[in-house]
């Protein structure tokens, strides 16, 4: 037979949460209207479900925005735009993905609102 080798593992670390770069609103509801909502898209930064027509996924965390409170230009966007689209809290450069320490030195298309860090742009 072969033999097992026994490791041990230490304790687990958990994650540190970082928090959202983005503003929200914290919607308290009873049992039965959350079981109701949960079946609906709402908007991370207002929570509301209406103007679903205004609707972005985030590719990266699938949370819901609307385009207004987003700022995304959702009218100027193609449907891959639309489908790769990131959120705020998920930005990166699209050059290089990776955020860089001064988000500052990130520029957004007004077409697309990709992100890409102004250190990677050759003029």
């Amino acid at each position: 037979g072969a033999e097992v080798a026994a490791v041990k593992l230490g304790p687990l670390v958990t994650p540190e949460d970082v928090p959202s770069c983005v503003p929200f609103v914290n919607v308290r509801l009873k049992a039965v209207d959350a079981f109701f909502s949960s079946w609906m898209d709402c908007c991370f930064c207002c929570g509301s479900s209406g103007a679903s027509d205004t609707m972005l996924f985030c590719v990266d965390c699938g949370e819901a925005y609307h385009s207004f409170c987003a700022n995304a230009p959702i009218y100027s966007m193609s449907a891959s735009a639309a489908a790769s689209w990131r959120c705020p809290n998920c930005k990166v450069c699209e050059i290089t993905g990776d955020v860089p320490e001064d988000e500052t030195m990130l520029l957004f298309c007004e077409m697309c609102d990709r992100a890409c860090t102004l250190t990677e742009l050759d003029p």
